[in-house]
């Protein structure tokens, strides 16, 4: 004869493991994430990403994961940074990293939020006073950073060397946020020794050696930066500056004439 029975009276392990397993199903979630818009600067890949405004990533995330996690998950696919995301839901406010997807209104298993990557841009600097010479370096400066010959400027550059280019501008970049301009310089130099450099390389790293207020080195890298690209006019602004703290006034006047030129003629 068959007999009815209740599951949990003759198998009381499976009356508590079956709604574990249901939390556990109801706990995953997919969202869609939207890439708004995406710099390229903020791409940790030497060799770029796939992926352009316009794009939905699919991710697969706990519901109770907090938006920090999110990023991590999506640094993962975009190659871009968590510190250079910024997620946002149905045109509202960035989210906090600590809040947990659960928690925040309106998303749910299936909704799309926004991504924007980004990096920040820099403070920009005060105008330069051309009037006086407060502030105009008389001292030694220490010895100048390196810079690179031909040979390493035109070398092609191997995957690895690639990767591992990319990953010392990432840590420069890492210093430069947090203060550390001796670390910053001393990791870009790292990266323009290996390398298939280029003019915008060498006029970053003259940005940073102005903020060290190395300014014959800034003059220095400024100056190769132009031979490699005439028309940089980051590279202009930042010898104009050295000059003008080196007291060579006409030449300062002359470099920011010639960045303003091509920034006009840019726009």
């Amino acid at each position: 004869l068959r007999r009815n029975f209740a599951v949990g009276q003759y198998f009381p392990f499976l009356s508590f493991r079956l709604p574990i397993v249901k939390a556990m199903s109801d706990a995953q979630w997919t969202l869609k994430v939207k890439i708004v818009s995406l710099d390229n600067d903020a791409i940790t890949s030497k060799k770029g990403t796939k992926w352009n405004p316009g794009d939905c990533i699919t991710l697969q995330i706990e519901s109770h994961a907090t938006i920090n996690m999110a990023k991590q998950r999506v640094a993962l696919i975009v190659s871009a940074h968590p510190k250079h995301q910024t997620l946002s839901f149905n045109g509202g406010e960035p989210l906090d990293e600590v809040l947990k997807l659960q928690d925040i209104e309106g998303i749910a298993d299936g909704a799309t939020i926004d991504l924007v990557v980004a990096v920040p841009p820099e403070p920009e600097a005060p105008p330069v006073e051309m009037s006086d010479d407060e502030g105009l370096v008389t001292t030694e400066e220490e010895e100048l950073p390196p810079l690179p010959s031909s040979d390493l400027i035109g070398k092609e550059l191997s995957d690895a060397d690639m990767d591992k280019q990319g990953e010392l501008k990432q840590a420069a970049q890492d210093a430069l946020e947090d203060g550390d301009l001796k670390a910053a310089v001393a990791k870009f130099s790292e990266a323009v020794m290996l390398g298939g450099v280029s003019a915008m390389m060498m006029a970053k790293r003259a940005e940073m050696l102005l903020k060290q207020k190395r300014y014959k080195a800034a003059v220095a890298d400024a100056s190769l930066a132009l031979e490699l690209n005439p028309d940089s006019a980051k590279a202009f602004r930042a010898r104009g500056k050295a000059r003008r703290f080196l007291g060579e006034y006409e030449a300062s006047a002359s470099d920011f004439s010639q960045a303003q030129t091509i920034d006009y003629d840019d726009g």
